[in-house]
């Protein structure tokens, strides 16, 4: 496989489309980082937007009731004030407001023991709670308590009487119906502005539901209603509505600064979002404050669920850049194999040629870009060379047929030196006697000539001539072969 490879990386059509599409490929990250940052942006935005127009709507619906509930109740405060002492009217009086407002499932009415000199409560509340048909159909019961506590343990009185001031509360005690209540508690003054008592008005939690329920600007999203102190009012977990708050989500194992912010900031009435991990998943929390209720709406929603279409059109987009990169890969492949191929005759010639094949044919080609011009003129080069190569290949055969000549007459001449230098040593060696004769006989003469008679002299003198004709006649005849040699050169 590694061999393949380097074979495949050899190939300079698969190296350009490398190159040409991991640039393209760069360009590409880069496009589709700034797409999704800013699209990223663009849809958080929308998304922010459109959960908190969902959260006014949600607090300005139940901002409605509320405020229904508190004109009701301070015109009836209005009302019985005036008669404060007659129990008989404050019955009437409660059993009016149920009558007369449709949303409210109860009505009580709470004096101080001061008042009456003992614990006085006028409760009056519907029959009938489990729908909203139901409840607006019912009979009004009326009863002289409300739940098994005194009512001067129970926080709708309490609350009030404490903070002397009007509000709404979150009574867990739920009287003579199995309908988890809240209520608006006013304080009841006397003629001398004395707070005397209070006056507790019950809506149905499932009031708030329905407009709850409805409050989801995205499937998976949900909306819950915080109380004064973190307790949950409302909530899609209806185990958290007891007595549960959100507090909780501080108290963990693990200390979560994000999420301590964000129920800080809850808590201060603040308004706003904060990104926050719930149950390990990443969730954007939206929070908006009642108009002097003390509430706090809230609306949770799965980051996944906000970005969950940018995501999926990331991986829709990165799908179709990886199938899109791979198509230009083999397009380049293919196209670039197309136009170099003439190269890579080119560059086959050119080794064959290296190693001495200079008759390989070279096709011609009708291309008029570069690469034809190159492939023309490479052909033009490798005609020349095969052309030069026959000239050589003749001349060397002329030279081939001159060398032979020349070395047989050098073998000849050779031979002849050779003769010649026998023939040489051999009159050298037939003038060496006649040359001791003679100078053996110069040596007599030398010695003797004193004592020597004229006919011994005129002897040796004719012994000398005799040797030295034939020294001569030797002379004459390396002379004569000397001039024929000389002739023949």
């Amino acid at each position: 496989m590694p061999k393949i490879l380097q074979t495949l990386h050899d190939r300079m059509s698969v190296r350009l489309s490398l190159w040409v599409v991991t640039f393209v490929a760069i360009l590409l990250v880069a496009a589709l980082s700034v797409m999704y940052h800013f699209s990223h942006q663009a849809v958080k935005e929308e998304a922010v937007a459109k959960a908190m127009l969902t959260l006014d709507r949600t607090v300005l619906a139940i901002d409605n009731v509320l405020v229904k509930v508190e004109v009701a109740g301070r015109m009836m405060r209005w009302n019985m004030e005036r008669h404060l002492n007659d129990p008989k009217a404050l019955s009437r009086d409660c059993r009016k407001m149920i009558e007369d407002n449709p949303m409210l499932i109860g009505c009580a009415i709470a004096m101080d023991t001061a008042f009456f000199h003992r614990e006085f409560i006028i409760y009056t509340y519907r029959e009938d709670t489990s729908n909203e048909k139901a409840t607006r159909h019912s009979r009004v019961l009326e009863s002289d308590h409300y739940d098994d506590k005194s009512y001067l343990e129970q926080n709708w009185y309490t609350h009030p009487m404490e903070d002397h001031e009007d509000c709404w509360v979150r009574p867990y005690e739920q009287g003579e119906y199995d309908v988890k209540p809240t209520t608006f508690s006013l304080l009841v003054r006397d003629s001398k502005r004395n707070i005397v008592g209070v006056l507790g008005l019950d809506i149905s939690l499932k009031w708030f539901s329905g407009i709850v329920k409805d409050s989801k600007p995205f499937p998976n999203s949900y909306c819950a209603i915080i109380g004064r102190k973190g307790r949950y009012i409302i909530h899609p977990d209806m185990n958290k509505v007891d007595n549960h708050s959100v507090f909780e989500l501080i108290n963990g194992a693990k200390r979560d600064t994000k999420m301590e912010l964000l129920v800080e900031s809850m808590i201060a009435r603040e308004s706003g979002y904060k990104e926050v991990d719930i149950d390990g998943q990443s969730c954007f929390v939206f929070y908006k404050p009642f108009r002097q209720k003390g509430w706090i709406a809230s609306i949770v929603c799965p980051e996944s669920e906000i970005m969950g279409g940018t995501t999926r059109l990331l991986r829709a987009v990165l799908v179709i850049a990886i199938v899109g990169l791979i198509l230009l890969l083999l397009f380049c492949i293919f196209y670039i194999s197309r136009n170099v191929h003439p190269l890579e005759l080119l560059a086959q010639t050119a080794r064959r040629l290296s190693e001495g094949h200079y008759d390989d044919h070279v096709p011609e080609t009708r291309r008029e870009d570069e690469i034809g011009s190159l492939q023309n003129s490479f052909k033009a080069m490798q005609q020349s060379i095969a052309n030069r190569i026959d000239e050589i290949r003749q001349v060397n055969a002329r030279l081939e047929d001159s060398n032979a000549a020349l070395q047989e007459a050098s073998s000849q001449a050779q031979a002849a030196e050779r003769a010649m230098d026998e023939f040489v040593v051999n009159l050298s060696d037939r003038m060496l006697q006649p040359v001791i004769n003679i100078e053996k006989v110069v040596g007599d003469v030398r010695k003797n000539f004193r004592q020597m008679t004229q006919q011994e002299a005129e002897d040796m003198v004719n012994k000398i001539h005799a040797e030295t004709d034939i020294v001569t006649e030797l002379l004459y005849q390396l002379l004569e072969v000397s001039q024929k040699e000389g002739g023949k050169a």
